[in-house]
């Protein structure tokens, strides 16, 4: 259930672009080698892929991203903020949001990671749908 209700979100608030792919049949042995190290139980739904240095796959259980080679793994129940690396924009001189391509997120045990998104619609959905899933995890903590 939670699959079809990330997907749904990310649809409606964003979309699909030329990097960033809801997982199908179609498309799923394109990324297969991105898919060992996840569990059993584990679906991947949305893939953002850029080349083996930078990429972002949501699955139903975890975020797993993989910035300029430095990659890592965050459980979804995890996340308790998101919200776009406005710093980090500003720094590279990217001032229209429409171009952001970051997202910084929180961690329970107050650590921040940054990934690499492509902008546009697929920025849009993919924040839109982390926020849905922190939203879900900051009511659970209270």
């Amino acid at each position: 259930m939670t699959n079809h209700l990330y997907i749904s979100i990310f649809k409606r608030k964003g979309g699909e672009g030329l990097k960033t792919k809801i997982i199908n049949d179609n498309n799923r042995k394109q990324y297969e080698s991105l898919f060992f190290g996840l569990e059993n139980n584990e679906t991947p739904l949305i893939i953002f892929f850029e080349n083996m240095q930078n990429w972002f796959l949501l699955t139903n259980l975890r975020i797993l991203f993989c910035s300029e080679g430095a990659s890592s793994n965050l459980k979804n129940t995890d996340i308790i903020e998101v919200q776009p690396a406005i710093q980090e924009e500003f720094k590279d001189k990217i001032m229209d949001k429409e171009k952001f391509t970051r997202l910084k997120l929180k961690t329970r045990n107050n650590q921040f990671f940054t990934c690499k998104i492509e902008q546009g619609l697929p920025y849009n959905g993919l924040y839109q749908t982390l926020h849905f899933i922190m939203t879900n995890n900051v009511q659970t903590i209270e």
